[in-house]
């Protein structure tokens, strides 16, 4: 059974990662997996998921998480976050954890979002 607040502080690891473009401080496992809407294969390893962070981090801005449910080590969160283009998005992304290090992420949203222009 995962500690509640070892399993929190790894998540909010991974949001503080997006919004300060460095992702060096997440907890990850060495066989870590990253399911996303960009990508139809899901990214694996610690450091190909830590570079995939790197790189879709500067896209989002003011990311932070609105709901956070914890059953164990399983999370869902409700996020959002302001596009590169200005736009408002909402999405969910769902976790596992264990020991203290995430072992798999899940990002769901609507990426039509991001590339809209935004309206005046």
């Amino acid at each position: 059974m995962e500690e509640r607040a070892q399993v929190e502080a790894a998540i909010l690891k991974f949001f503080e990662a997006l919004n300060i473009d460095d992702a060096s401080g997440v907890p990850l496992a060495e066989d870590v997996h990253y399911h996303g809407m960009f990508s139809p294969e899901p990214v694996r390893g610690e450091m190909d998921v830590r570079d995939h962070i790197q790189q879709i981090a500067p896209f989002m801005f003011n990311e932070k998480y609105s709901k956070m449910i914890v059953e164990g080590g399983s999370v869902a969160v409700t996020a959002e976050f302001d596009s590169v283009n200005g736009l408002h998005n909402e999405g969910a992304f769902f976790f596992e954890v264990e020991d203290g290090n995430i072992t798999m992420v899940k990002a769901v949203f609507d990426t039509r979002r991001m590339f809209e222009g935004k309206s005046s």
